[in-house]
């Protein structure tokens, strides 16, 4: 009687190895997607830091918010040094560049108006990422 050797054949080797490689193939898109889904709500939260920031920013410096139809700008170094913001971090890992991130703050109203409007226009410089405020 012959005795067979046991393991697996070339066939099933490779039909394991096609199942496997349709399953990556199915499956790198999509973490993909979200890391770079992940890496976008990041960046978002750094400009939303920003805005917290410089709201910060004026309660302690009253005398910078801009006149009424008026501009200030204020650094996000500025906003570092002073500790209204921790450093920029990048989503991509690395810092950002604070000295060209900035926010622009514009006072909308009139002379009757009690209530301040403020926009911002938030401006982050990162590695691959910038906001649409720059």
């Amino acid at each position: 009687m012959k005795k067979w050797k046991q393991g697996f054949t070339m066939v099933e080797l490779l039909a394991v190895i096609a199942i496997l490689g349709i399953i990556m193939g199915i499956a790198i898109p999509g973490v993909t997607q979200y890391l770079q889904k992940a890496r976008k709500q990041e960046f978002e939260t750094l400009e939303d830091n920003m805005k917290v920031g410089i709201d910060n920013y004026f309660i302690d410096h009253s005398s910078a918010i801009p006149a009424i139809n008026g501009t200030a700008t204020v650094s996000a170094q500025t906003l570092i040094n002073e500790g209204y913001l921790d450093n920029l971090k990048d989503p991509d890992g690395g810092d950002c560049d604070a000295a060209a991130s900035k926010v622009t703050v514009t006072r909308k109203g009139d002379q009757s108006d009690f209530n301040m409007t403020l926009n911002y226009k938030i401006c982050v410089i990162c590695s691959r990422l910038k906001s649409s405020g720059c």
